[in-house]
Protein backbone atom coordinates (compact mmCIF):
# COMPACT_ATOMS: atom_id res chain seq x y z
CA UNK A 1 0.00 0.00 0.00
CA UNK A 2 1.12 3.76 -0.89
CA UNK A 3 0.96 4.79 2.25
CA UNK A 4 3.27 2.25 4.57
CA UNK A 5 5.51 2.61 1.68
CA UNK A 6 5.53 6.95 1.52
CA UNK A 7 5.59 6.32 5.67
CA UNK A 8 8.54 3.94 5.66
CA UNK A 9 10.28 6.02 3.27
CA UNK A 10 9.86 9.29 5.08
CA UNK A 11 10.68 7.71 8.40
CA UNK A 12 13.78 6.47 7.37
CA UNK A 13 14.76 10.40 6.19
CA UNK A 14 13.62 11.64 9.47
CA UNK A 15 16.04 8.60 11.17
CA UNK A 16 19.22 9.42 8.97
CA UNK A 17 19.06 13.02 8.37
CA UNK A 18 21.51 14.89 10.92
CA UNK A 19 21.75 18.46 10.12
CA UNK A 20 18.39 20.16 9.28
CA UNK A 21 16.34 20.01 6.42
CA UNK A 22 18.72 20.82 3.65
CA UNK A 23 20.73 18.01 5.06
CA UNK A 24 17.87 15.57 3.95
CA UNK A 25 17.59 16.44 0.09
CA UNK A 26 19.80 14.11 -0.97
CA UNK A 27 17.79 11.43 0.63
CA UNK A 28 14.44 12.78 -0.48
CA UNK A 29 15.80 13.49 -3.79
CA UNK A 30 17.10 9.88 -4.24
CA UNK A 31 13.71 8.11 -2.98
CA UNK A 32 11.04 10.39 -5.05
CA UNK A 33 12.79 9.62 -8.07
CA UNK A 34 13.52 6.16 -7.27
CA UNK A 35 9.87 5.26 -6.32
CA UNK A 36 8.71 7.93 -9.66
CA UNK A 37 6.88 10.13 -7.48
CA UNK A 38 8.06 12.71 -9.00
CA UNK A 39 10.77 14.64 -11.20
CA UNK A 40 14.01 16.25 -10.01
CA UNK A 41 12.34 19.33 -11.27
CA UNK A 42 9.06 19.51 -9.14
CA UNK A 43 11.12 18.65 -6.55
CA UNK A 44 12.78 21.73 -7.00
CA UNK A 45 9.82 23.63 -7.15
CA UNK A 46 8.81 22.18 -3.99
CA UNK A 47 11.57 23.09 -2.28
CA UNK A 48 11.14 26.63 -3.05
CA UNK A 49 6.91 26.36 -2.09
CA UNK A 50 8.42 24.72 1.30
CA UNK A 51 11.15 27.34 2.02
CA UNK A 52 8.33 30.37 0.89
CA UNK A 53 5.57 29.29 3.64
CA UNK A 54 5.59 29.15 7.24
CA UNK A 55 6.88 26.27 9.31
CA UNK A 56 10.30 24.38 9.38
CA UNK A 57 11.41 23.24 5.71
CA UNK A 58 11.88 19.86 6.22
CA UNK A 59 8.39 19.33 7.29
CA UNK A 60 6.60 21.43 4.91
CA UNK A 61 8.52 19.56 1.91
CA UNK A 62 7.51 16.35 3.50
CA UNK A 63 3.75 17.60 3.99
CA UNK A 64 3.79 18.48 0.06
CA UNK A 65 5.19 15.33 -1.05
CA UNK A 66 3.01 12.87 0.97
CA UNK A 67 0.01 14.97 -0.72
CA UNK A 68 1.75 14.48 -4.31
CA UNK A 69 1.80 10.74 -3.41
CA UNK A 70 -1.57 10.57 -1.35
CA UNK A 71 -3.44 11.89 -4.27
CA UNK A 72 -2.58 8.98 -6.70
CA UNK A 73 -3.97 6.47 -4.25
CA UNK A 74 -7.62 7.40 -6.01
CA UNK A 75 -8.98 8.49 -3.04
CA UNK A 76 -9.36 12.34 -4.42
CA UNK A 77 -8.73 15.33 -1.80
CA UNK A 78 -8.66 12.91 1.13
CA UNK A 79 -6.19 10.65 0.25
CA UNK A 80 -3.43 13.73 -0.47
CA UNK A 81 -4.29 14.92 3.18
CA UNK A 82 -3.78 11.33 4.38
CA UNK A 83 -0.74 10.87 2.24
CA UNK A 84 0.32 14.71 4.25
CA UNK A 85 -0.31 13.36 7.36
CA UNK A 86 1.40 9.84 6.91
CA UNK A 87 4.85 11.47 5.33
CA UNK A 88 4.76 14.69 8.77
CA UNK A 89 4.01 11.90 11.20
CA UNK A 90 6.99 9.51 9.43
CA UNK A 91 9.36 12.17 9.26
CA UNK A 92 9.11 13.92 12.49
CA UNK A 93 8.65 10.40 14.88
CA UNK A 94 12.44 9.25 15.04
CA UNK A 95 13.22 12.72 16.21
CA UNK A 96 10.77 12.66 18.82
CA UNK A 97 11.77 9.34 19.87
CA UNK A 98 15.25 10.26 19.92
CA UNK A 99 14.77 13.35 21.68
CA UNK A 100 12.99 11.60 24.68
CA UNK A 101 15.73 9.79 25.05
CA UNK A 102 18.24 12.23 25.27
CA UNK A 103 16.36 14.44 27.24
CA UNK A 104 15.83 11.09 29.97
CA UNK A 105 19.55 10.36 29.76
CA UNK A 106 21.32 13.98 29.17
CA UNK A 107 23.73 13.80 31.86
CA UNK A 108 25.65 10.58 30.44
CA UNK A 109 25.10 11.66 26.55
CA UNK A 110 26.82 15.25 27.42
CA UNK A 111 29.56 13.76 28.89
CA UNK A 112 30.14 10.29 27.40
CA UNK A 113 33.45 11.03 24.97
CA UNK A 114 32.22 7.87 22.11
CA UNK A 115 28.65 10.37 21.80
CA UNK A 116 30.75 13.38 21.45
CA UNK A 117 33.40 11.80 18.83
CA UNK A 118 30.26 10.61 17.01
CA UNK A 119 29.12 14.35 16.74
CA UNK A 120 32.23 15.63 15.74
CA UNK A 121 32.81 13.08 12.90
CA UNK A 122 29.05 13.53 11.93
CA UNK A 123 29.89 17.42 11.59
CA UNK A 124 32.10 17.31 8.44
CA UNK A 125 29.55 14.57 6.45
CA UNK A 126 26.57 16.85 7.33
CA UNK A 127 28.26 20.48 5.74
CA UNK A 128 29.31 18.03 2.82
CA UNK A 129 24.91 17.09 2.27
CA UNK A 130 24.29 20.52 2.61
CA UNK A 131 26.62 22.28 0.23
CA UNK A 132 25.68 18.80 -2.14
CA UNK A 133 22.42 19.84 -1.83
CA UNK A 134 22.81 23.30 -2.41
CA UNK A 135 24.99 22.57 -5.24
CA UNK A 136 21.82 20.28 -7.22
CA UNK A 137 19.07 22.66 -6.37
CA UNK A 138 21.18 25.81 -7.65
CA UNK A 139 22.08 23.92 -10.85
CA UNK A 140 18.54 22.82 -11.77
CA UNK A 141 17.65 26.54 -11.77
CA UNK A 142 20.44 28.00 -13.85
CA UNK A 143 20.00 25.04 -16.29
CA UNK A 144 16.26 23.87 -15.96
CA UNK A 145 16.92 20.60 -18.31
CA UNK A 146 20.41 18.98 -16.71
CA UNK A 147 19.96 15.68 -15.59
CA UNK A 148 22.92 14.56 -13.37
CA UNK A 149 22.45 10.87 -14.35
CA UNK A 150 23.03 11.57 -17.93
CA UNK A 151 24.68 14.81 -18.88
CA UNK A 152 23.96 15.69 -22.61
CA UNK A 153 24.37 18.83 -24.74
CA UNK A 154 20.52 19.08 -24.35
CA UNK A 155 20.67 19.38 -20.94
CA UNK A 156 23.00 21.91 -20.86
CA UNK A 157 21.75 24.19 -23.54
CA UNK A 158 18.90 26.04 -22.17
CA UNK A 159 20.22 28.39 -19.52
CA UNK A 160 18.45 30.42 -17.04
CA UNK A 161 20.19 33.40 -17.26
CA UNK A 162 17.43 35.86 -15.17
CA UNK A 163 17.73 33.22 -11.94
CA UNK A 164 21.08 33.05 -12.15
CA UNK A 165 21.22 36.92 -11.69
CA UNK A 166 18.82 36.73 -9.19
CA UNK A 167 21.09 34.04 -6.86
CA UNK A 168 24.41 36.47 -7.61
CA UNK A 169 22.57 40.07 -6.49
CA UNK A 170 20.53 38.18 -3.60
CA UNK A 171 23.99 36.76 -1.88
CA UNK A 172 25.17 39.97 -1.09
CA UNK A 173 22.31 41.61 -0.41
CA UNK A 174 21.35 38.95 2.46
CA UNK A 175 24.76 40.05 4.02
CA UNK A 176 23.90 44.45 3.52
CA UNK A 177 23.42 45.22 7.53
CA UNK A 178 21.32 48.00 8.42
CA UNK A 179 21.64 49.30 12.21
CA UNK A 180 24.01 46.24 12.40
CA UNK A 181 21.22 43.97 11.58
CA UNK A 182 21.32 41.97 8.29
CA UNK A 183 18.06 42.21 6.21
CA UNK A 184 15.15 39.70 7.55
CA UNK A 185 15.27 36.78 5.43
CA UNK A 186 11.29 36.94 5.04
CA UNK A 187 11.64 40.51 3.49
CA UNK A 188 14.31 38.97 0.76
CA UNK A 189 12.02 35.55 0.07
CA UNK A 190 8.90 38.45 -0.67
CA UNK A 191 11.06 40.48 -2.72
CA UNK A 192 11.87 37.38 -4.56
CA UNK A 193 8.44 36.31 -4.47
CA UNK A 194 7.80 39.18 -7.06
CA UNK A 195 10.22 39.67 -9.03
CA UNK A 196 9.11 36.03 -9.96
CA UNK A 197 5.44 37.17 -10.63
CA UNK A 198 6.64 40.30 -12.67
CA UNK A 199 9.66 38.46 -14.38
CA UNK A 200 8.43 34.72 -15.04
CA UNK A 201 4.87 35.56 -15.27
CA UNK A 202 4.07 39.32 -16.48
CA UNK A 203 6.65 39.42 -18.83
CA UNK A 204 7.19 35.82 -19.49
CA UNK A 205 10.32 35.63 -19.75
CA UNK A 206 12.28 32.18 -19.83
CA UNK A 207 15.89 32.93 -18.89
Amino acid sequence: MIYLVLFWEYFKVGLFTIGGGYAMLPLVTQIVTKRGWMTEQQLIEFIGVAESTPGPFAINLATFVGSTVGSTSGLGVFGGILGSLVATIAVTLPSLIIIIIVTLLFDKFRTNKYVQGMLKGIKPIVVGLILSSVFTVAAKVVLPNLNFKNITSDGVSKFNWISLIIVIAFVPISQIRIKGKKIHPIFLILVSAVLGVVLFGVFDLQG
